[in-house]
């Protein structure tokens, strides 16, 4: 309609100009046609501005914006109606995916395995709490932040490949920790983007081996046993020497040659039967830990009870040797649950094993520390500046039966991380050659 009168109004005003020429009504015509102009480029502009605020709508992610479908005008209406239909089909699909995001978002955070991604220049896209927890960092922005928790950490993150599996043992934050390492790749905006699955194992693996070791002893308390038997076939024979017919012999029949054969049989019985009871006694001890008696005790006290023991063992066996002993518990009032005597066990075996090592270190020394950590643990520290240990050896000193004393049984420290791990803690161990060495227990 409004083309049609201004079409009708340009004919109108070009006749009127021929016929009659210039004046007031060919100037009230003119202007007519100029205000249809306007008021058609209006109308269309007027479209254009409502899909442009629409858009801009859209692209601000405001959903607010609702159209008039009640204007009288049935192709604004209609334009109207398409509007508010497309921005409410966009609003619950946003919806949607605000929903979708939040619920993976907290399946992440929540999940007991911790993730970290990162791209090729080491910048962190991702770090869940579980992430964060086990590498004992709050706020991770960059890999490189994992320097300061362990080197070894980090050559082990960048370097595993996509699809493989790694094992990795370290200490972080004074724990020891076993850690599980899982990596996959992904590309995200034109980056490729490294993501690790990082899982605590230490419970598992130390539970496995304890399980596995308990194996190995009752079959070695068997075969030990079993061996016991030639001892007693011994025993029968000797006693036949003296027997004959089923009767005692007369001591007139006795020879030297059968009192020499019976001295060499008992010393031999008397030789394999101390060394089997001294060996069953003293492994028995892995397999038969009493039940826990979970108390609330102060670390002082149990601190002075080791530095007792300790000063005996020191007198006893190396009255000519000058250890320093001391102790130091933040706060001085620190309380802990544990089975007093069991800790006390293992502390003074972990204090007998450093002076063992200072026997030939000038001006030795021994630390007891206790303390609490911000998170809530108990560490509790025996330090000693005695000849240390190498990698290799740190590795081998749990495992029951192993030492390097001449006399040991190798059940010490074996016998100190379960008595730790029933405790539902863990040991470590701090050791470089010729640089002390730290045992580490969080309880």
């Amino acid at each position: 309609m409004r083309l049609i009168l201004l079409a009708l109004l340009c004919i109108l005003g070009t006749v009127y100009f021929i016929e009659t020429g210039f004046d007031i009504y060919f100037i009230f015509i003119a202007g007519l046609a100029v205000f249809m102009v306007f008021n058609l480029i209006r109308y269309f502009n007027r479209s254009n501005q409502e899909l442009s605020l629409f858009l801009s709508s859209i692209i601000n992610e405001d959903s607010s914006l609702v159209f008039n479908e009640n204007t009288g005008n049935k192709s604004y209406d209609s334009l109207h109606k398409s509007i508010n239909k497309l921005n409410e089909q966009i609003r619950d699909a946003r919806m949607n995916i605000i929903i979708q995001e939040k619920f993976y978002q907290a399946v992440v955070e929540n999940s007991s395995t911790g993730l970290l991604a990162f791209n090729d220049e080491g910048i962190i896209k991702l770090a869940n709490t579980k992430a964060r927890a086990l590498l004992g960092i709050e706020h991770l922005h960059s890999i490189k932040q994992l320097q300061r928790v362990n080197k070894r950490l980090i050559d082990a993150l960048e370097s595993i490949e996509p699809g493989n599996k790694h094992l990795l043992d370290i200490i972080i934050n004074d724990s020891a920790v076993h850690l599980s390492l899982t990596a996959t790749e992904i590309k995200l905006y034109g980056q490729h983007v490294k993501v690790i699955a990082i899982n605590d194992i230490s419970h598992e693996i130390d539970k496995q081996e304890i399980e596995s070791w308990q194996k190995l002893i009752r079959i070695l308390n068997h075969e030990i046993m079993n061996s016991v038997a030639p001892i007693t076939s011994l025993s029968s024979t000797i006693s036949g020497f003296y027997k004959e017919d089923g009767k005692q012999k007369k001591a007139k029949s006795l020879d030297d040659r059968i009192i020499s054969n019976t001295l060499k049989g008992l010393a031999l019985i008397e030789d394999h039967g101390k060394g089997l009871i001294s060996f069953v006694d003293s492994y028995r001890s892995l397999t038969k830990l009493p039940e826990l008696k979970i108390e609330e005790v102060y670390v002082k006290d149990i601190f002075e009870r080791v530095i007792i023991l300790a000063a005996s063992l020191k007198e006893e066996k190396y009255p000519d040797k000058d250890i320093s002993l001391s102790t130091g518990v933040e706060p001085d009032d620190l309380v802990i649950c544990a089975d007093e005597s069991l800790l006390t066990r293992v502390l003074f075996n972990m204090v007998k094993n450093s002076i063992e090592a200072l026997l030939e270190i000038k001006n030795p020394k021994i630390a007891l520390e206790a303390a609490r950590t911000t998170t809530g643990k108990n560490i509790i520290r025996v330090i000693d500046n005695g000849h240390g240990m190498n990698e290799e050896l740190i590795e081998r000193i749990f495992i029951p039966f192993f030492t390097t004393r001449e006399n040991g049984t190798g059940i010490g420290l074996s016998l100190s991380r379960q008595i730790i791990n029933m405790h539902k803690g863990s040991i470590a161990v701090k050791s470089s050659p010729w640089k002390g060495t730290t045992m580490i227990i969080n309880i």
